[in-house]
């Protein structure tokens, strides 16, 4: 860190690098690129959920005006499967289809309405297989196959003490069954992606969460050198989990390596919710035991969930929810099984909290209904049992110092009675909702490497390469403010580059709220390594022991002031002539302790984020319509990197918790989605909003940047649980199944 001060940056709401190019309108999504001489790909789907394909007819389609190319898995050079997890999905299905949506043909034409008008003249000749639709269907005896070795995708348990003996034993039992539902991403932007290839080399242009493992993955499938492979992250218009691996780019990219022309891929906004990933449904049993104090004894949880057609990332799901499952408490005896199959629906992937919403959304109830039963405040139960410092976690992690939700729990109690409740009218009821929750920042158990370079030029000016987009959530800004904060620079001096995989080193992915803390620490690692650089050369110039030269942002001097200065810029050109570079690098993966395959115990994560929230809800009786009036949010965020960024963040995972809650499902029938798009998927708007009063714990974390952890998917994790108590708090109605519709909320009043 530079001598000149502590924290100017840090701490600090700067604005978002990113915000004048999305403001003016300059930023570049992958829909806007476009280059002369390039065509235009669409996608022909399959429109049966499981069938065996006979014949793929594509004479009129290529007969069709406009039309340059029509490409099956004949024409894919490389191989022809994806799966950054388990291998198992054709880029263009070759012997089977097992979902409505699977990509069977790539159309290239001049135009996007050749393109289009050719999808009509497309034909397939199928024979249909039985289907499967739900995961206890997939799994009994006797099922379809979906895939040659069967529908079990992947099962795992976790045993911590003796939870069958501890709820023989426990004086309270509650055991309770809930459901979530399938939930779409609904970002803005639709999947697109814009490829040349030249001279042997591709560079696609595409929205990416993870630059370097769609380099990788896609590398395979093109038959190509993954050097000889660039992909460049564009402007994202929100991600939220998905735009990873098979999207849009990897289209373009096949069909301009087939037609050595540039292509553009753009998905409708129908073919967006028909073919990418969606959130898991949840199946979760769940038993808990306590003492008549309060104390909890025992949790016993079985979770059953909906993979879809492929594995995706429905692995990393399975492991994060086993992690959290029993919720931020210490609770002594915990037992839990999780099973993930597979069906012929939609593919679920990784989406905002990665199971972890799904699962709060029980363990959150199961607390609320235990403090009814008990008689108790549900602020006190939490408080009784709230995970601290040296609490284990249901996989045996024992907890370091960084640990504030008793803190949460308190801010939000004194905020709630300080707003108190409305009166109820003559149909109306007013209620609040609690709800609290920990995340595992990063990905669990497992190699989890965050990289970093920074580089500086004759002029003294920074960049900083880290391979990692910003998908939203404006990670830009909070990386460049750390390497501000130790380069003594003014954020708007620190240049970032970031999500290319030519020029930026691999980061890893963004997800699992993990960049700020993982990223983060490699960004300030390489500014102190070229740092260091810096001053030793600096010393040589001072004619001084490293150890006594200072650095003001600018200049380095000796202690004693006395003597002249030298400039960062002096330094470089002198290393230069020197025929050497000045380019700090940091590597940061945080330590962990594999899960035991038998037991679930180890220690999966480097850190957790803590939060509690609380909604204050109107019940209509009549009309079994929700309002939410009022929201409170307190997150133990480590360290606040950007405060007002902390704020957008809760700010918008409320609103995408309303839509969890509330409101959002993706409908099925025999696996067809019923009504693709905005006008019967219902999102809240700006006039659902509630009044929300964002909070900020400060529990530092020793092995982070500067204290912090992350918030990204924390934020939305009680936001349903916290909605869902305060409808029961307000109406003594008890929803199970999400979303709480108007509809079901208003069958509880009439059983």
């Amino acid at each position: 860190m530079n001598e000149k001060s502590c924290c100017e940056v840090i701490g600090r709401s700067v604005r978002r690098v990113d915000s004048q190019g999305k403001l003016t309108g300059k930023a570049r999504y992958a829909g806007d690129i476009s280059v002369p001489g390039m065509l235009h790909a669409r996608v022909f789907r399959s429109d049966r959920p499981h069938a065996r394909i006979l014949a793929i007819r594509t004479a009129k389609a290529r007969a069709s005006s406009g039309v340059v190319a029509v490409l099956t898995h004949a024409d894919i050079p490389g191989k022809n499967v994806i799966g950054q997890v388990k291998p198992d999905q054709q880029v263009l299905c070759a012997e089977k289809v097992r979902f409505v949506g699977d990509p069977v043909a790539l159309v290239v034409a001049e135009t996007e309405a050749a393109a289009e008008a050719a999808l009509a003249l497309m034909e397939v000749d199928y024979a249909d297989l039985p289907g499967v639709f739900t995961p206890e269907e997939a799994l009994r005896p006797g099922a379809p196959k979906i895939h040659e070795d069967g529908n079990l995708l992947e099962e795992h348990a976790l045993r911590k003490g003796d939870p069958e003996q501890a709820l023989a034993g426990a004086e309270v039992v509650i055991r309770t069954a809930y459901r979530t539902q399938m939930v779409e991403h609904a970002y803005l932007e639709p999947e697109a992606g814009v490829a040349v290839f030249e001279n042997g080399r591709a560079t696609v242009w595409m929205p990416s969460k993870y630059a370097h493992a769609d380099q990788r993955e896609l590398a395979t499938v093109l038959g190509l050198a993954p050097e000889n492979l660039r992909v460049v992250n564009t402007t994202i218009g929100g991600c939220f989990g998905d735009k990873v691996s098979l999207s849009a780019g990897f289209f373009a990219a096949l069909a301009a390596v087939n037609t050595g022309r540039p292509v553009r891929t753009v998905y409708s906004r129908e073919e967006s919710f028909i073919a990418t990933r969606k959130r898991h449904p949840f199946r979760i049993d769940y038993t808990l035991g306590a003492s008549r104090e309060g104390r909890l004894v025992a949790a016993k949880i079985d979770i059953l969930a909906d993979a879809g057609a492929y594995s995706a990332s429905s692995p990393t799901v399975l492991f994060k929810a086993l992690i959290h499952a029993a919720g931020p408490y210490d609770i002594p005896h915990v037992g839990m099984k999780l099973t993930f199959a597979y069906t012929n629906n939609p593919v679920g992937g990784s989406m905002r909290g990665l199971g972890v919403p799904q699962t709060a959304f029980a363990h959150e109830s199961q607390i609320d209904l235990l403090a009814r039963k008990l008689g108790m405040d549900p602020f006190e139960l939490r408080l009784k049992n709230a995970m601290r410092p040296g609490s284990v976690t249901a996989t045996g992690h024992g907890l370091g110092d960084s640990v504030g939700l008793v803190e949460t729990i308190e801010r939000v109690r004194r905020e709630v009675a300080a707003i108190g409740t409305p009166p109820a009218t003559a149909t109306k009821r007013y209620g609040w909702g609690i709800a609290s929750m920990f995340y595992g920042i990063g990905q669990s158990a497992r190699p989890n490497p965050g990289r970093a370079r920074i580089e500086v030029d004759e002029e003294g000016r920074f960049t900083l390469f880290i391979g990692i987009g910003d998908v939203g959530q404006g990670s830009s800004t909070a990386m460049s403010q750390i390497a501000a904060e130790v380069l003594g620079r003014p954020v708007e001096e620190i240049r970032i580059v970031a999500g290319d995989t030519a020029s930026c080193p691999d980061s890893g992915v963004t997800a699992a709220s993990r960049v700020t803390y993982i990223v983060g620490n490699a960004v300030h690692m390489a500014a102190e390594d070229l740092l260091t650089q810096m001053r030793d050369l600096a010393a040589g110039f001072l004619r001084s022991a490293p150890g006594k030269v200072l650095y003001d942002g600018k200049a380095f001097r000796t202690v004693e002031g006395a003597g002249r200065q030298v400039s960062v810029a002096e330094v470089v050109r002198s290393a230069r002539q020197k025929g050497g570079e000045l380019c700090g690098t940091g590597v940061f993966d945080p330590s962990y302790t594999p899960l035991d395959p038998e037991t679930g115990q180890g220690e999966p994560m480097g850190t957790y984020a803590y939060a509690t929230q609380a909604a204050l809800v109107g019940v209509d009786k009549e009309s079994g319509e929700v309002e939410v009036l009022k929201f409170v949010a307190c997150h133990d965020v480590g360290r606040a990197v950007n405060p007002k960024a902390v704020e957008g963040q809760i700010e918008g995972a409320v609103s995408m918790g309303l839509g969890f809650s509330l409101s959002e499902e993706i409908l099925l029938q025999n696996g067809r989605m019923v009504k693709p798009g905005f006008s019967q998927y219902f999102l809240p708007t700006a006039l659902d909003m509630p009044e929300i009063r964002s909070l900020i714990a400060e529990a530092p974390e020793a092995t982070g940047p500067f204290g912090a952890k992350g918030v990204g998917e924390p934020a939305l994790i009680p936001t349903a649980p916290a909605i869902v108590n305060a409808i029961h708090a307000a109406a003594g109605v008890r929803i199970t199944d999400l979303p709480a519709t108007a509809e079901k909320v208003w069958r509880l009043f009439r059983p």
